[in-house]
């Protein structure tokens, strides 16, 4: 079983992994959308950004986050950033995050319940879940990356190698 540092440390891990899908992006590619629906990077980018402080209220408060009230300002302040911006403020969010969870839960077990993003579940698993958004939109970048310039090779770009 997993100690907390070894989640937290696997949690740092998704977001380094999300991180190599946006690396040498320029600013517009990381702006278009394949479709109006899609979110682009940027809007990406900023929407983790939103996720890692959603995740610290929600183990907080014990409750679902007031998303509407944690988006809005981040929505605001993102409008006209560049990547680079957008990246430095989302690695600032998600250094909050991993302090967060290193300083609360230190002594814990891997079964404290932890509540996140409104579901109660062992922190063990919680972990784990915040994770899961990174995997996640990685996956829309590299769809996004991909749209725009076919020959990206994907494995070099992310794994190192073809």
């Amino acid at each position: 079983m997993p100690t907390i540092e070894e989640l937290v440390q696997r949690l740092e891990k998704s977001r380094a992994h999300f991180a190599k899908h946006v690396k040498g992006m320029t600013d517009e590619q990381c702006a278009w959308k394949p479709y109006p629906e899609c979110m682009s990077v940027l809007e990406t980018l900023a929407h983790l950004r939103v996720d890692d402080i959603a995740a610290m209220e929600s183990l907080d408060t014990g409750e679902e986050p007031k998303y509407e009230a944690i988006s809005a300002p981040i929505t605001e302040a993102s409008a006209g950033l560049d990547r680079r911006a957008l990246e430095d403020h989302l690695r600032q969010s998600h250094s909050d995050l991993v302090s967060y969870l290193r300083t609360k839960y230190a002594n814990a077990t891997p079964g404290t319940e932890v509540c996140v993003w409104g579901t109660m579940m062992p922190i063990e698993l919680g972990i784990p879940h915040f994770s899961s958004e990174d995997f996640y939109h990685a996956g829309q970048v590299a769809f996004i990356r991909q749209a725009q310039d076919p020959s990206w090779n994907y494995y070099a770009g992310v794994y190192g190698s073809d």
